[in-house]
C-alpha cells in the first residue's frame, strides 16, 4: 500500500518489504535503517513534547497552554506505538492471510479492485485535506507576521510565534526553527494518519464479512447442508478471530486516535467564540473545524461498520427452515448474538454506531463545562498582533 510506504518517510511503521502480498516477505529489524529513523523520530519528537510540557507549566496554567502539550505528547505516544506495532506486523499480515483463504471464493477481481480502490479514496482524501489545513495554519502564520511588524525580520517572526515554546525558553537560530518545523510536520502527519489507519483496518475487515454476508444473504430462507453451515461459520469465525487479534494491536492507537479528536473538537468550538484577527485566520479555523467534525464522524462510521456487518447473519439466521437446524446452525446464531466482534479502544468502548451518539453527547457534555471556565479577556481589548491559538 503507497500510504504505507509514505507514512514510513514520517517515522511510521518501520516494516520492511511492507508493500510486499507475502507477509512471508515482511520483517522488522531494530538495525533497519526505518527503524533507526523511526527512533530518532520518537526521540526529537519526545524532546519537543518535554519543552513544550516545561513550559506550558512554568507559568501559570491557562487552558490554551494544555493543547500543544496534548498535540506533541500524544504524538510522541503514538509513533512509538506504530514501532511496537510493526515488529507485530507480519505476524498480523500472516493472520489477515489465512482468513481470507476462508472466503475467497466469495470475492471476484471485481470487488478486490473496488476495495483497493475504496482504500486508495480514503487515503488520497485525507491526505489531501490535512495537506490543505497544514498549509492554511502556515498561511495564518504569514498574515500575522506582515500585518504585525517587529524587529525581527520576517522569516524570523513567523518561527517565533509558531514555535513559541521553544524560544521562550532557548536562544533563536534558523537550524534550530527547521527541526522544529520538521517534527512540527510529522507531528501534523501522524495526527492525521491515525484517524486515516483506523479507516483503512476497519474497511478491510468489514469487507471481509460482507463477502460471508453476501453468501448468506443469497440463500437466505433456503434448506441447505449441514456442510454449507459449516464451511460459513468457519469463514465467520475466522473473521471474529481476525478482529480480535488486530484489535489487540492497535487498541492503543484507536483510543489516542478518538481521545485526540474528542480534544480537539472541544478546543476548535471553545475558540469558535473568540473574535479572528482576518480573513485567513476565519478561513483557517472553519476549515479545520469542519474537517476534525467530518473526519471523526468519518472514522466512527467505518469502524461501526465492522460490528454491523458482524450482525448481519443473525437476520439470515433467524429464518432457517427447521429441516436445516443443525447444531452448526445452532452455534453460528449463539457465536453471532452473543459476541461483541468489534474495534476498541483498549476494550474501554467498542466502536459500534451508539459510540457515534455517546461522542456527540460526551462532546456537548465537555462544552458546557470548559464554557463555564472560559474567559476571554481580549473580546473588549484584543491586540491584533497577539499569540494565535493554532489548534
Amino acid at each position: 500500500m503507497r500510504i504505507q510506504v509514505i507514512a514510513q518517510f514520517f517515522g511510521v511503521l518501520p516494516v520492511i518489504g511492507i508493500t510486499s502480498k507475502n507477509p512471508s516477505h515482511m520483517s522488522f529489524s531494530w538495525l533497519s535503517l526505518r527503524t533507526i529513523y523511526s527512533i530518532i523520530i520518537v526521540i526529537v519528537t519526545g524532546f519537543q513534547a518535554a519543552i513544550t510540557v516545561y513550559h506550558s507549566f512554568s507559568s501559570k496554567i491557562e487552558f490554551a497552554k494544555t493543547v500543544p502539550v496534548i498535540f506533541y505528547g500524544s504524538n510522541f505516544y503514538v509513533i512509538f506505538a506504530f514501532i511496537m506495532l510493526a515488529r507485530k506486523w507480519p505476524d498480523l499480515m500472516e493472520a489477515w492471510k489465512r482468513s481470507e483463504t476462508c472466503f475467497n471464493g466469495f470475492q471476484t477481481t471485481l470487488e478486490k479492485r473496488y476495495l483497493r480502490r475504496r482504500i486508495a479514496m480514503i487515503a488520497i482524501t485525507v491526505c489531501v485535506l490535512s495537506l490543505t489545513e497544514h498549509f492554511l495554519s502556515l498561511a495564518t502564520l504569514v498574515h500575522w507576521a506582515k500585518v504585525c511588524p517587529d524587529k525581527d525580520d520576517y522569516l524570523t517572526a513567523v518561527f517565533k510565534q509558531e514555535f513559541t515554546q521553544l524560544f521562550s525558553i532557548t536562544s533563536y537560530s534558523l537550524e534550530k526553527a527547521i527541526v522544529a518545523q520538521f517534527i512540527n510536520t510529522i507531528c501534523t502527519f501522524v495526527w492525521s494518519y491515525m484517524d486515516c489507519f483506523v479507516m483503512i483496518v476497519s474497511v478491510g475487515l468489514s469487507t471481509g464479512f460482507k463477502k460471508i454476508n453476501s453468501e448468506l444473504v443469497a440463500y437466505k430462507g433456503k434448506a441447505m447442508s449441514e456442510e454449507f453451515w459449516e464451511a460459513h461459520r468457519t469463514a465467520y469465525r475466522g473473521m471474529c478471530d481476525l478482529c480480535e487479534f488486530v484489535d489487540n494491536h492497535i487498541n492503543r492507537i484507536t483510543l489516542v486516535c478518538f481521545s485526540n479528536n474528542l480534544f480537539f473538537i472541544c478546543v476548535q468550538l471553545l475558540n469558535s467564540l473568540n473574535p479572528k484577527d482576518s480573513l485567513t485566520h476565519t478561513i483557517y479555523f472553519w476549515f479545520s473545524l469542519i474537517f476534525l467534525i467530518v473526519r471523526t464522524l468519518a472514522v466512527s462510521l467505518y469502524a461501526a461498520e465492522v460490528n454491523e456487518e458482524a450482525k448481519v447473519p443473525i437476520h439470515v439466521l433467524r429464518v432457517v427452515p427447521r429441516e436445516s437446524w443443525f447444531l452448526e446452525v445452532k452455534r453460528f446464531y449463539e457465536e453471532v448474538t452473543n459476541d461483541t466482534t468489534a474495534l476498541s479502544g483498549m476494550k474501554f468502548f467498542f466502536l459500534t454506531r451508539r459510540l457515534v451518539l455517546s461522542v456527540a453527547g460526551t462532546i456537548v457534555t465537555y462544552e458546557l463545562v470548559l464554557l463555564q471556565f472560559h474567559q476571554d479577556e481580549e473580546l473588549e481589548n484584543k491586540d491584533p498582533c497577539g499569540p494565535i491559538v493554532m489548534a
